[in-house]
This record gives structure tokens, sequence and C-alpha cells, in this order.
């Protein structure tokens, strides 16, 4: 693949970078074009934008540490001069989700009906941030028979030397494919939601429950590390478990006054 897409001396321009940006641009670019329908005003949009994003790279960086303590306690990584390395998507989601609810209660701004719009963008987002993996290698998939598997060949990807030239499974594709999907359904509920055939909040919880299955199913055609197992599933599948269930006991509890809205 192409983990830099370009050199001049000791300066380069990282793939993974470049497309984590991009999908930021396309939901911030998505979300804008909303901004109205969402009943926010041009200052608490921008100021939502900048809570959810500060919520993102906190979380995924301090989930990215809870997972890699080993790494930071012997010095192998450090907190400040290895920061722009490793980050949890699930840490950044419940970053987004913190900071962003704090925000929207600290000034009056509607939960349910305004998450809808960030559940669709999400998956669009991570759809165009995996090929970004894709190109550097990270989040690789383990090796694989199947015509469709990927040799990771640049010794400045992120796979391990003894597995480049090995056919792997196009885990990063998987699931940005996934994510299309995913975001497709949920723009459908949010259309429903729209024309008040469904609640607000709707989208919000098809988001995290499809995702969470996705992401479940991917987990088992990775092979990088992901922080260790318990009872044979990883950090990530386990809490796909807890996220998903936890969205679903928060739509029955608010179900009579989604309903009654």
């Amino acid at each position: 693949m192409f983990p830099r897409l370009f050199e001049i001396g000791r300066f380069h321009v990282a793939s993974y970078g470049l497309f984590v940006a991009l999908g930021y641009l396309a939901g911030i670019a998505w979300l804008k074009k909303h901004r109205e329908a969402m009943g926010l005003t041009e200052d608490r949009f921008w100021s939502l934008i900048y809570a959810v994003f500060f919520g993102a790279v906190l979380g995924g960086k301090l989930m990215f540490m809870a997972l890699n303590w080993k790494a930071y306690a012997s010095g192998q990584l450090g907190i400040i001069g290895d920061f722009r390395y490793g980050f949890v998507y699930y840490g950044g989601v419940l970053g987004c989700l913190a900071c962003g609810t704090l925000y929207a209660r600290r000034v009056g701004i509607p939960f349910a009906p305004t998450v809808d719009y960030f559940a669709v963008v999400a998956p669009i987002g991570q759809a165009i941030g995996r090929i970004g993996c894709l190109a550097a290698g990270c989040c690789y998939g383990a090796p694989t028979s199947l015509p469709w598997g990927i040799a990771f060949t640049d010794r400045h990807s992120l796979v391990p030397d003894n597995l480049l030239g090995v056919k792997l499974h196009p885990s990063q594709l998987y699931e940005s494919l996934g994510n299309l999907v995913v975001a497709w359904v949920v723009w459908s509920v949010l259309g429903r939601r729209l024309e008040g055939k469904t609640a607000p909040g709707n989208a919000f919880v098809a988001y995290v429950c499809l995702y969470s299955i996705l992401r479940f199913l991917v987990e088992f055609t990775r092979a990088d590390d992901r922080g260790g197992f318990f009872l044979g599933l990883s950090p990530a599948q386990w809490t796909a478990i807890v996220l998903a269930a936890g969205v679903l006991v928060w739509n029955a509890v608010r179900r009579p006054e989604a309903e009654a809205a």
C-alpha cells in the first residue's frame, strides 16, 4: 500500500492522516448543510463540532493508552512524543458522546434529535478513514488464501515484517464497505424520522447497533494487536456488546416519552 503519499527530504505526508482528515471534513460539510434542520445557530453548531472533535481525540487516545499501558510504562511509547500515533475508534465514540452531551446539556440542545444527524456522518467518516488504515497497513487482517487477500510490501507500513508479502484479509475494506451500508440504513431511518414515521433517537440507536455488529464480525478477521483477549473476544468486541446493550436499554427506557413526542 502507500503509507506515505510523498516525501520531501525528511518531511512526508502520511496517507492515514490525510484520509482521517478527509473523513472529518466530509462529516462536517454534511452536518453544516443540515445545520438549520438541526435547529442550531452558527455559533452553537461550531461549538458543538469543536466539543465533539475534542472528545474524539481525547477519548481515542485515552483508550489506546489504557489498552497499551505496558508500552507506556516501559518507555516504548511516550505520551507527548508519540501522541499522533495510536487512537481507538470506540474510545473516540465514547469521547464524542461525553463531550457532545455535556455541551448540549449546558446550552439546552436536545440530545436525541441532534445525535441522529451525527449518527449518519459517523459511519461515512469512518468509511473514508479506514481507507487511510489500508494505506498505512494498520488494523491489518489475518493471513488468508481468499482471492481478494491483500499483500503489503512497503517497509514503512505498520504490518510486521513477518507478514510482509503475505496475503491478508482486507479487514480495513470490510469495515469501510460495511460502514457505507450502515450509513445508508441510518440515513433511511433519519428520513423516516423527518417524515414523522419514527421517533427521534432511532437513527442513533440503529447506528450503534449496526456498527457494533459490523465491528464484532470484522474483529475475527484481524491480526493486529488489539490489547489482548478475554473469553476469546477482543476489547473492541466487548465494547460492541456493551454499547449495543446500553443503547437498547436507553431506547427502552425512553420509549414512552419518545412515542408521546
